[in-house]
C-alpha cells in the first residue's frame, strides 16, 4: 500500500463566489465541469473542490461553520486501493464505490483514497546567480515579476485534533504515514509512505477546535512565493502571517485568510527526506516556528 500525497479537498464556503474569486486569484485554474463541485487544479492536477456550506451529500462535517469536508488521498494502482479497503474494515466502515475508498479517521475526519490523478510536472528549475560561480541565469535577462504565479501541486494539510497521541496512532499504524518532526505536547509533522517531502500532513493539540487549521500549495521558489503573496494580497486578500522561513520543514511560507474556516499558505523548497531522516522534538513558539519573519505593507480588502 502507498499513499503518494493529497490529490483532492473539498472545501465549503458562505458564498461559492467569493470563494471562486479566491481561488482563481489564489492561481489555481478552474477545470471543465464533472458533474461534480466546481474544481480548481495546481499545475500536476491536484487541487480543491468548492461546495456550498449547506451542502448535505457531503461527508458530516466536523465542526460548525466553512470548513473541509473530505480529504482526497492518491495511492499508487487498484490493487493498493484493494488493500487499503480490506485493511481499514478491520476497525471502522468503509465504502468502496466508482474506484473511491471513503471512510473517516479516529477523529471523525472524512477520508477518501483514489488512484492519484496527478500528472507530471513540466517545472524551470530555479536559478539563482551566485558569486564565483558561472552564472545560473542568462546574461542580460532578466526575471519575470509582472505574470501571475501558478501553484505547482497540493503540499500539506493541517488539521486540529483533541487528542495528538491518538490520531498519530492512527496514521502511523492503520496508514503507514511517518512522523518527521514534533513541537512537545503541541503538534507533529507527518508524510505518506509514498512522498518525500517533509509532510503533508500536520496536527495541531487543540481541545476547543475541530478541523481545519491550513492548507498549502508549493510554488516553485522563494522568489515565486514573494511574486504569488504580493500579487494575491494586491487583490484585496488578507495577509494572515508571514513572509517567512519554517524551521521544521525548511519551507517559505506566506499565510492568507480565506473563507473556508482556516487560512491558505504560498509555500516554496521544502525539505525532502528518505527512511534515514531522524525525527526532531522542541517546544512549540515563536523562535522555533520560523528562522525568520517579516510583514509586507500591502493593501488588504477583504
Amino acid at each position: 500500500m502507498s499513499i503518494v500525497g493529497l490529490d483532492e479537498a473539498t472545501l465549503t464556503a458562505q458564498s461559492v463566489d467569493e470563494a471562486r474569486r479566491y481561488l482563481i486569484d489564489f492561481g489555481l485554474v478552474e477545470a471543465a465541469p464533472d458533474g461534480g463541485y466546481p474544481l480548481f487544479l495546481a499545475q500536476d492536477n491536484t487541487g480543491l473542490r468548492v461546495a456550498p456550506l449547506d451542502a448535505t451529500d457531503l461527508p458530516p462535517p466536523v465542526t460548525a461553520g466553512p470548513n473541509i469536508r473530505e480529504i482526497v488521498w492518491g495511492v499508487q494502482d487498484t490493487g493498493a486501493l484493494e488493500w487499503l479497503a480490506q485493511d481499514l474494515s478491520r476497525d471502522r466502515e468503509v465504502r468502496l464505490a466508482a474506484g473511491v475508498l471513503s471512510t473517516t479517521d479516529v477523529d471523525g475526519n472524512p477520508l477518501a483514497f483514489r488512484v492519484t490523478q496527478r500528472k507530471a510536472l513540466v517545472a524551470t528549475p530555479a536559478r539563482v546567480n551566485v558569486p564565483g560561480l558561472p552564472p545560473q541565469r542568462p546574461v542580460n535577462s532578466v526575471q519575470d515579476f509582472v505574470s501571475q504565479i501558478k501553484p505547482l501541486t497540493f503540499s500539506h494539510l493541517v488539521l486540529y485534533t483533541p487528542d495528538l497521541e491518538r490520531i498519530l496512532a492512527d496514521y502511523t499504524d492503520r496508514l503507514g504515514f511517518r512522523v518527521t518532526d514534533r513541537f512537545t505536547g503541541a503538534g507533529a509533522f507527518m508524510r505518506a509512505p509514498g512522498h518525500s517531502d517533509h509532510h503533508q500532513l500536520f496536527f495541531i493539540q487543540s481541545p476547543e477546535n475541530r478541523g481545519l487549521n491550513h492548507l498549502a500549495f508549493h510554488v516553485r521558489d522563494h522568489t515565486e512565493m514573494m511574486l504569488a503573496g504580493k500579487g494575491f494580497a494586491g487583490k484585496g486578500w488578507t495577509p494572515a502571517w508571514g513572509p517567512g522561513r519554517h524551521i521544521f520543514g525548511g519551507n517559505c511560507f506566506w499565510y492568507f485568510k480565506s473563507p473556508f474556516g482556516g487560512n491558505f499558505e504560498f509555500d516554496a523548497d521544502m525539505d525532502v527526506v528518505d527512511e534515514n531522516w531522524v525525527p526532531r522534538e522542541d517546544v512549540m513558539g515563536p523562535n522555533t516556528a520560523a528562522v525568520w519573519l517579516c510583514t509586507m505593507a500591502v493593501p488588504a480588502k477583504h
